[in-house]
């Protein structure tokens, strides 16, 4: 007997089974005031690019959510050799999103890449000096020297793990449309608006991404994020103004989280010019600027006094304190110094940063109190970091953060000279701090490291070549409905995590 089908009915069906798909289908989107500059790992350092390349690529190993310890990542395993100098590891059964998988080759690949002279984050992956390719699931690196940071090295960002055949096949164009094995996969992009990713349908960790979509929209006034959360175009908004908080988490329908990162904001100042080449200046500024009251009036009570440049985190010194708030003190050093009536300079601000603007504002009133007569200059983000990174500034209103649980890359960024960024764009030059950072690299992780880390962070205090600020909340919004968003200690957060509920 020959059955017959409805045509009619079973499209119907057809029908309404892919609309019952679409209305399941679920999209996060996310407001973030940064648009990733690049998508190429060894070739970034800000945090747009950072947190979205976090979500398209892997780690072998990366940071744990308490910002304490190193979980496994594209890694299931490892060993290392008493003396640090043989990392073994063992790979997971991990495919890239096109569903090729992901093999020792592509970790040899992509490490020696990232060790490489177009690496911007090359001396952090030189000292492994060999490979050995065990089989398709194993890889041996080795060392020809104590470096103790090179464990945790492979947890920064800059040593994703891409397929190799692509990225020799395509060179820099395959950062325009990237391959990586992370929860997510690019999807488009348009610069300066948004990223559009969609589910990587071959991500390791089963049944994660919840959802099947996240757009990160670039929006760069806090305002205005918090605008798009409460009139529902986004689920998430990064950073809405401190002063906002409170009544935001009062509204229906919204709720706020914060935490205190691995962050440090501070003034640069630019050791080369004068009279900022003289540290009683230096420390002057810093003893004239009440840090309490710039807690409490520009952080809205979300954060703490800093009493360095670093953020406080591993080997910190809890015995450490702030400049105190000193005018008289402050008078006197530039005094000292030759700068009785003070003195006129400049200072640039990032001008989508309200907290900045703020902080500006208000260590314009501070250092007028001793003389000192401050010109707030406001820069586009990517133009204030330009004009810093090439030295042409006095004062510019900054922060850093620490991708990694070690402090040896952060410290190397602000502290040190010469290295990478020349004690972040201030020139400042220690050799003591110099010799003890090569020295930490070498000792063991412990006690004996510890202590060489408070000296170096002492060294930096006292040299000051920042004003130490604070260290503020990294706050959030969502809807309701998001379960599960927050963001960590190295102030990314896991979008595989978040669930949307019905």
């Amino acid at each position: 007997m020959i059955q017959r089908f409805n045509l009619k009915c079973l499209l119907l069906a057809s029908a309404f089974a892919f609309a019952g798909a679409a209305a399941h289908a679920q999209t996060l989107h996310v407001a973030m005031g940064y648009d990733p500059v690049s998508l190429d790992p060894i070739a970034s350092s800000d945090n747009g690019s950072i947190w979205t390349q976090l979500l398209i690529f892997d780690t072998l190993i990366r940071p744990d959510k308490t910002g304490e310890g190193l979980e496994p990542g594209l890694a299931e395993s490892w060993t290392i050799s008493d003396d640090g100098l043989t990392l073994n590891f063992k790979l997971r059964d991990a495919k890239f999103s096109d569903g090729t998988p992901v093999t020792a080759e592509d970790v040899k690949f992509s490490i020696e890449r990232a060790a490489s002279e177009a690496s911007g984050w090359g001396r952090f992956y030189r000292p492994i000096t060999s490979f050995e390719i065990r089989n398709e699931h194993e890889i041996t690196m080795k060392l020809a020297q104590p470096f103790t940071p090179a464990f945790n090295n492979l947890a920064l960002f800059a040593a994703a793990i891409l397929p190799k055949a692509q990225v020799e096949a395509k060179g820099d164009a395959f950062f325009e449309a990237p391959v990586g094995s992370g929860p997510f996969m690019l999807k488009s992009r348009v610069r300066g608006s948004r990223v559009d990713l969609v589910k990587n349908p071959n991500y390791w960790q089963t049944g994660k991404p919840y959802v099947d979509e996240a757009v990160l929209e670039v929006v760069t006034e806090p305002s205005a994020r918090v605008m798009k959360l409460e009139a529902g175009e986004v689920d998430v908004a990064l950073d809405p103004p401190l002063n906002q908080l409170k009544d935001l988490d009062a509204k229906d329908g919204i709720t706020v989280g914060q935490t205190i990162p691995y962050r440090a904001d501070f003034v640069q100042l630019n050791t080369t010019r004068r009279p900022f080449d003289d540290v009683r200046v230096r420390q002057a500024l810093n003893y004239a600027v009440d840090k309490d009251a710039l807690v409490k009036g520009v952080l809205y009570g979300a954060g703490k006094p800093a009493a360095s440049a670093m953020p406080v985190m591993a080997f910190a010194d809890p015995g450490l304190q702030p400049y105190a708030y000193d005018p008289a003190k402050a008078k006197q050093l530039l005094a000292e110094a030759g700068y009785a009536d003070g003195f006129e300079a400049q200072v640039v601000v990032d001008s989508g940063a309200a907290t900045s603007r703020n902080a500006a504002i208000a260590l314009q009133a501070m250092l007028q109190q001793v003389g000192v007569k401050l010109k707030v200059q406001m820069l586009e983000g990517g133009t204030q970091w330009e004009t810093t990174k090439a030295g042409n500034y006095d004062m510019s209103v900054s922060y850093t953060t620490s991708d990694t649980i070690d402090p040896d890359q952060i410290i190397g960024f602000v502290g040190v000279n010469p290295e990478r960024a020349n004690a972040y764009h201030t020139q400042w030059k220690d050799d003591h701090l110099n010799a003890l950072y090569a020295d930490e690299r070498k000792t063991v992780n412990g006690p004996e490291r510890g202590a060489m880390f408070k000296q170096m962070i002492q060294i930096l205090h006292d040299g000051a070549p920042y004003v130490f600020l604070y260290h503020p909340a990294s706050a959030w919004a969502v809807q309701d409905k998001v379960k599960g968003f927050e963001i960590l200690p190295t102030s990314n957060f896991r979008l595989e995590d978040v669930k949307i509920a019905n």
